[in-house]
């Protein structure tokens, strides 16, 4: 079959190509089985997804290992506008994230750093920035004068960029393969560069300026897979074809859930059921509701399973938040891959 069958389950990512998410994808979804359609933006694969006709999964990017939660993503969720009704969460992936700084090398090299400058344990550049990485190899980059990048990128890249490229100007993108693209539009003597994979920087046409510019070198993105539970009731992620730790048949749950502006306590006691009914909270967080001032909705990830019969303790557990919080969503059960 070729890429337009229609007989292909649809895959919307985060694009364009070589992005994170579309190595997440890649290494959920056989691209031989699936067509995998770039999106713009995060919020346009949730879209995606809950149209009519639309995608059959989504792959989009949850939490990091370094920055923390996606903002991004964590929107889309609380889903204020009730855009996405039937979306559910059906599957997780770790993917490791190696940072590089690509661009087009200068036909100047600095007078500070050598044309290919190793790093290693003993060396000072080393140590003050990032005394747990190995090696890294590094070009002049004092014709850098802009650095395009996903906000998240930025974050995870601080400690490189605040001792190297120390008040260059940044520009937020919507994704580090698209940064990339944009300084290979700019072609050949373009004083911009893009923090961006190895791979983009390969299918672009750019240089490596520096490799492994991550803060930790154990820098790994969430990725989180989506499903019309609506249109889908029935379809889990596959496995991840690459080599996956899993915990056995363990699984996690997602909610959503708002509360009462009165009484006070109450955040507390929504937890509280959980733990009475054996289930361990792994994750907490919050967006505003926007409904007034300094209202929030919560989402927190469980672990444990809502079941489609009556019995279960996360169906117990999911029925007696209707005593405590002004309204609550599941927002999907899935099998746990977090590394052991």
């Amino acid at each position: 079959m070729d890429g337009t069958s229609p007989n292909k389950l649809k895959v919307a990512y985060l694009g364009p190509m070589a992005s994170y998410s579309h190595q997440a994808a890649l290494a959920c979804f056989d691209n031989e089985e699936y067509l995998l359609e770039a999106q713009s933006q995060i919020k346009d694969a949730f879209a995606a997804v809950q149209a009519a006709n639309g995608s059959d999964f989504a792959v989009v990017p949850f939490e990091n290992s370094t920055y923390g939660t996606v903002v991004f993503t964590l929107d889309q969720f609380v889903d204020q506008e009730s855009k996405y009704p039937d979306l559910l969460v059906c599957g997780e992936l770790y993917l490791p994230v190696h940072h590089c700084l690509v661009g087009h090398a200068s036909k100047r090299r600095s007078a500070n750093l050598s044309q290919e400058h190793v790093w290693d344990d003993d060396n000072q550049m080393q140590a003050n920035c990032n005394p747990k990485r190995s090696s890294t190899l590094m070009k002049g980059l004092q014709h850098v004068s802009m650095i395009y990048s996903h906000p998240a990128a930025f974050g995870q890249c601080e400690q490189f960029l605040s001792l190297y490229l120390k008040g260059v100007r940044k520009q937020e993108v919507s994704s580090t393969s698209r940064a990339a693209e944009m300084v290979a539009e700019e072609g050949p003597g373009s004083r911009s560069a893009a923090i961006s994979s190895s791979l983009a920087a390969d299918i672009h046409g750019l240089q490596l300026l520096a490799e492994s510019i991550q803060d930790q070198d154990d820098n790994s993105t969430r990725f989180f897979v989506l499903k019309n539970g609506k249109s889908n009731p029935r379809g889990l992620a596959p496995s991840p074809r690459q080599p996956s730790n899993t915990n056995g048949d363990k699984w996690k749950t997602l909610v959503s859930f708002t509360l009462p502006q009165q009484p006070s306590g109450t955040l507390a006691e929504v937890l509280q059921i959980f733990k009475n009914h054996g289930l361990n909270l792994t994750s907490i967080n919050s967006r505003p509701s926007l409904e007034h001032t300094w209202h929030y909705v919560f989402l927190i990830e469980v672990q444990g399973r809502r079941d489609e019969a009556d019995g279960g303790a996360m169906n117990q557990a999911l029925k007696e938040l209707d005593t405590k919080t002004k309204g609550w969503k599941w927002l999907g059960s899935w099998r746990d891959r977090s590394p052991t």
